[in-house]
């Protein structure tokens, strides 16, 4: 009964919806798809590798080469951080990742999420407000999949936390992606058994696949007996496209949040993906998982055309943090996962979190367009919350700033000021003021919310210097000393007062 009378909400919401002026989404409301990746860099992607001097390809792209034509791409888009785990936080709550108690990322499935604690809320939440059906697919990998209840042992083979718990309605998921136990699939909190004889056991290092993909003997633990990392693209890629085809005729738009395993460590790609050859399609197994990672791709968009959906959907395209840089055969097939960015996944540099991110709208983004935008993913949030015709509620969401002005070429003023970055050792943080960004090493080595003293290491005019060439370091430049002390004093500010970071 309470479904019932949720859909004639629901129902009545969407036809009031289309004629309602107040929205900056006034047509009938499109479904979303966000599709993060794991690990790549902007040089992992073939349309990036063609605007090198070389224009040598790597890795062939074409699925995701198709978005960029068939949408916007940026050119100053970045990760909320440069490692996964408070990215995922951010990218779900709006929030950096500094506001929680862990402020360097929730890294085990039965840790606290600190999300409800801290009276954040998240995207699907948010979407579910708007009438969405919501979806969440693969690597979840911030904490929350199990709730700990004092004097009750954790049952393995079921959820009682994770994606559901935060306002999905469907999920299947990895706890912790393929990286770390459990080595198993959930869905709808359910242990979703690979094969008929399934048990849950502890595996070995051979069978997670970081004997061979990084030759870390022991790195077992708790997993599906019949698990094998080389399918699980296969796996996440083609329940999505299941999800996607149940919704047509649904009577309500779709928000799908895909979080892709690929191409996280350790690289075991398929020897094919749907009969397509994948493993040594190129010159190594990153090279491989990147190009399964765009199988993926093709194969979403594949379902929303053949349902009819993708003429009215939003699909947003990015990844968690910076590329991968250890693969010899790919280093030496001449892959640069930065695109001549200093850094890569983990750094405070822009290689660490300046990533992809696309974003295509038949009809209303404009085909082959380029956005000079400063944004960041956590944008997502306000994103949906304007697609969903829900005010944003801004006690809740900090640093999510709208992105449908920019998408529509509308916008008249930046929308965001300030970005935040932080890295994953030392810790060290940067802020970005327009084109300057000023480098900070905190004397607090514990990761703590506090950051600690700050000491002022690298200012860089990325107008000038995008590629952070230390030899043009301005941070002790004497005519420079202002700037540098005024952008220190701005992020002290921000961080000690937690005040807002955006302000539309």
């Amino acid at each position: 009964m309470k479904s019932y009378y949720k859909n004639i909400f629901c129902s009545f919401f969407i036809v009031t919806t289309l004629f309602s002026v107040k929205s900056q989404a006034q047509q009938e409301q499109p479904n979303i798809i966000v599709l993060m990746a794991d690990d790549i860099g902007l040089g992992d992607i073939s349309f990036y590798q063609k605007t090198r001097a070389d224009k040598k390809i790597t890795v062939p792209t074409p699925n995701i080469d198709k978005l960029i034509d068939s949408g916007m791409r940026f050119t100053d888009a970045h990760s909320p951080a440069s490692l996964c785990a408070p990215t995922r936080f951010s990218m779900l709550t709006g929030n950096y990742s500094y506001r929680n108690q862990k402020p360097f990322g929730v890294w085990t499935p039965e840790a606290n999420a600190l999300i409800d604690e801290n009276n954040f809320t998240t995207s699907a939440r948010i979407a579910k407000k708007g009438c969405y059906n919501t979806a969440f697919l693969g690597k979840w990998g911030l904490g929350g999949s199990w709730v700990k209840t004092k004097g009750k042992k954790i049952d393995d083979a079921y959820l009682n936390g994770g994606a559901l718990s935060y306002g999905f309605d469907y999920a299947c998921e990895l706890p912790e992606g393929i990286q770390n136990e459990p080595y198993a699939f959930y869905e709808n909190r359910e242990w979703m058994k690979l094969e008929a004889n399934s048990v849950l056991k502890e595996l070995d290092a051979n069978q997670t696949g970081y004997a061979t993909s990084k030759k870390y003997l022991t790195r077992g633990g708790l997993g599906d007996s019949n698990w094998d990392p080389k399918q699980a693209g296969l796996i996440l890629a083609h329940k999505a496209v299941d999800y996607i085809e149940k919704q047509k005729g649904a009577g309500q738009p779709f928000f799908m949040y895909y979080c892709s395993q690929a191409v996280h460590i350790p690289h075991e790609p398929p020897a094919t993906f749907d009969g397509v050859q994948v493993k040594g399609k190129t010159a190594g197994k990153h090279g491989d998982m990147i190009y399964e990672l765009d199988m993926q791709v093709g194969l979403i968009i594949e379902a929303l055309k053949r349902t009819g959906a993708y003429k009215n959907t939003l699909f947003i395209f990015t990844s968690d943090n910076g590329g991968l840089s250890f693969d010899k055969d790919m280093k030496a097939a001449g892959h640069d996962t930065s695109n001549g960015l200093s850094g890569s996944k983990g750094s405070i540099n822009e290689g660490g979190h300046r990533v992809p991110f696309v974003a295509v709208w038949p009809k209303i983004i404009k085909p082959n367009s380029v956005s000079k935008e400063l944004i960041s993913g956590q944008d997502i949030v306000a994103t949906v919350a304007a697609l969903a015709n829900q005010l944003l509620d801004k006690a809740k969401v900090f640093d999510s700033a709208n992105l449908l002005p920019v998408f529509k070429s509308e916008n008249k003023v930046a929308v965001h000021q300030y970005l935040m970055h932080q890295s994953a050792g030392g810790p060290t943080y940067a802020l970005r003021d327009g084109n300057w960004k000023l480098i900070m090493r905190s004397n607090n080595k514990k990761k703590s919310a506090d950051a600690g003293e700050l000491t002022p290491t690298h200012l860089y005019d990325l107008s000038k210097n995008l590629s952070e060439d230390t030899s043009k370091n301005l941070v002790k430049e004497k005519s420079y000393a202002k700037r540098v002390l005024d952008m220190l004093a701005k992020y002290i500010e921000l961080r000690k007062t937690g005040h807002p970071t955006v302000t539309n």
